[in-house]
């Protein structure tokens, strides 16, 4: 007997999950990648803490460890996200080095560089080219003809690029007072959620592969911050809250620590337990199924960014009140760091599979390995080795399940 097309249409727009896909299924996969990295875990902890007991066990050590490591667990947390769909962000460090400055100079007041027509043209020009390209493109996906989209794509670009300009002229030789340090953290996280959302909507828009997209930012961002500060730190901000993230303490633990946990209590169920985190799995299981269910990939695909976004940002500020000022040079690599964790932590970079509390232990593990190195005196240059190996043991690992399944 045919179905009639509403029946059809019905069917189609709840997504169903098979017995290989079932929420058991999904659980044990996900069980198996963190017993992988609690195992490797314990062994780092057991081997260095034979070889150095007294110094790597002991209470210092491992409160440091935590202390040093917060932003890596934050930032990991979005980065879960993202490679869950099979996606993949390298622009996480650069950042939490955009979101740090951003925050350090909110706080501390800065002037707007005088007016220049090389600037404002290249402002200008920057925000016309990213809008009239998103545009342009989902205009394009949603089947509109090429002469009308490339035309509605060009008066937005025109109109955002000359709205972009102005306001910049408008700002030029501008001296901008300090803000409120609750105010500049707010701001140190928005930006690097404008910076996630700028990622997922030419990823989404122009189908563009998310390594060369987030490359592509990974540069851009670094060098816009290192131009805006001049490579040189914005040190000597006021004392206040930004600066007792870190430094002051709760419990015995700075409450950056406390802050690392709540975003941690509270992903666990945004991803196992809503909407977003079906729709995560689903997309980077198979994003074809998942579109033919009637999930609008697109639009969960950039909420994953900005969420990736967001984390880095919160990610900056903490750091900001680490170091009590924002580092435009600091944090290269840690994208690396980042996306070996959360590898190491069982999420599979091919999408669909992984959780949050593997990533956290896959930074406690690199963290830890760092830690026992530097205690044993072993040099910098193995230790990359170390980690190095680890990644690919862990990727092989992951390979390996796919294909024994």
């Amino acid at each position: 007997m045919l179905e009639s097309p509403s029946t059809i249409q019905t069917s189609a727009s709840i997504p169903r999950v098979d017995s290989e896909g079932s929420l058991a299924a999904r659980a044990w996969r996900s069980l198996s990648g963190i017993i992988g990295a609690l195992i490797g875990l314990t062994l780092v902890l057991v081997i260095f803490g034979f070889w150095r007991p007294e110094r790597f066990l002991s209470s210092r050590n491992l409160n440091n460890i935590l202390i040093y490591n917060y932003h890596y667990i934050v930032a990991a947390i979005g980065a879960t996200f993202v490679i869950i769909t099979a996606g993949i962000d390298l622009s996480v460090g650069s950042t939490i080095a955009f979101a740090s400055v951003a925050c350090a100079m909110a706080a501390k007041g800065f002037a707007v560089p005088a007016f220049d027509w090389a600037q404002v043209l290249t402002i200008a020009g920057g925000f016309a080219l990213l809008v009239g390209l998103c545009l342009g493109g989902q205009l394009l996906q949603r089947g509109w003809h090429h002469w009308r989209a490339g035309s509605i794509a060009a008066a937005g670009a025109v109109a955002a690029g000359v709205l972009a300009g102005v306001i910049w002229a408008l700002l030029a030789g501008r001296t901008i007072a300090p803000l409120s340090a609750w105010i500049a953290m707010l701001i140190g996280i928005g930006v690097g959620g404008i910076i996630g959302l700028i990622n997922g909507a030419l990823i989404t828009t122009l189908s563009l592969p998310p390594f060369i997209v987030t490359l592509g930012t990974l540069e851009g961002v670094r060098g816009l911050t290192i131009y805006m500060t001049g490579a040189s730190p914005i040190s000597n901000l006021p004392p206040g809250a930004i600066h007792e993230l870190h430094w002051s303490r709760w419990l015995g633990l700075p409450p950056n620590v406390w802050i690392a946990l709540a975003v941690v209590i509270v992903s666990v169920p945004v991803l196992h337990y809503t909407v977003l985190g079906r729709y995560t799995y689903a997309i980077g299981s198979n994003e074809r199924t998942a579109r033919l269910c009637g999930v609008r990939v697109e639009r969960w695909k950039t909420i994953v960014y900005v969420i990736a976004g967001v984390t880095a940002g919160l990610a900056g500020v903490m750091m900001t009140s680490q170091f009590d000022s924002g580092q435009p040079t600091e944090f290269l690599g840690s994208e690396l760091t980042i996306i070996a964790a959360v590898v190491i932590g069982g999420t599979s970079l091919f999408g669909g599979e992984g959780t949050v509390i593997g990533s956290v232990i896959g930074v406690l593990m690199l963290a830890s390995l760092r830690s026992g190195c530097n205690i044993a005196g072993i040099n910098s240059d193995l230790q990359r080795v170390f980690i190095g190996g680890m990644i690919v043991l862990a990727a092989a690992l992951d390979r390996f399940r796919h294909l024994v399944r």
